[in-house]
């Protein structure tokens, strides 16, 4: 193994590291010798890779963000109904997070890759598909921003989708559907 390939090792040990840290506690409460305890190295070494605490926590979410963006597209790769591949891509969005000019690079590899799904199942073509794909991230966030606590995200991905694949009136659920045709 070359130095350069080691030091990539033991920066992604860091990241995946950081990574676990900061989704358990507040920015403020992360302590960068925990990280590094994690990662197996010393504190010393983490600020060789990441001068500040500031710059650990962009690579570690940029880190997860570029993981996020490669699942959505091996997602829309599958060959499997549009319905539960958009779903995939519902549920992998519920992360996204802005973070700078990389995440607007992210998205649109993300958007890109809801494009392909939607050109290759004909649900939209032309300059139709990109608004498309943009509606589909909308209805996403909305519905991260939204949902109820209780609700899983396997709920909420499945409402998304079907609301988006089959409009307003034909998403209500059954039960809803009934109740309004005989009121």
């Amino acid at each position: 193994m070359t130095q350069a390939s080691r030091q990539q090792v033991k920066r992604d040990r860091i990241l995946a590291a950081a990574t676990a840290v900061f989704a358990e506690r507040d920015f403020h409460q992360v302590h960068v010798s925990e990280v590094a305890s994690r990662a197996g190295v010393g504190k010393g070494t983490v600020y060789l890779y990441f001068p500040t605490k500031d710059d650990l926590h962009r690579g570690a979410l940029e880190a997860s963000l570029e993981r996020l963006a490669a699942e959505v597209e091996l997602a829309a790769e599958a060959a499997a109904p549009p319905d539960t591949v958009l779903e995939e891509i519902v549920l992998v969005q519920r992360y996204e997070q802005r973070y700078e000019r990389a995440a607007r690079e992210r998205r649109q590899r993300v958007r890109q890759a809801i494009e392909r799904v939607l050109v290759r199942h004909r649900l939209a073509r032309g300059a139709m598909r990109g608004l498309a794909a943009a509606f589909l991230l909308g209805l996403a966030r909305a519905a991260i921003l939204e949902h109820r606590a209780e609700d899983r995200p396997e709920l909420y991905a499945d409402r998304v989708v079907r609301l988006y694949l089959q409009g307003l009136e034909r998403a209500q659920e059954p039960a809803a559907r009934r109740r309004r045709a005989a009121g």
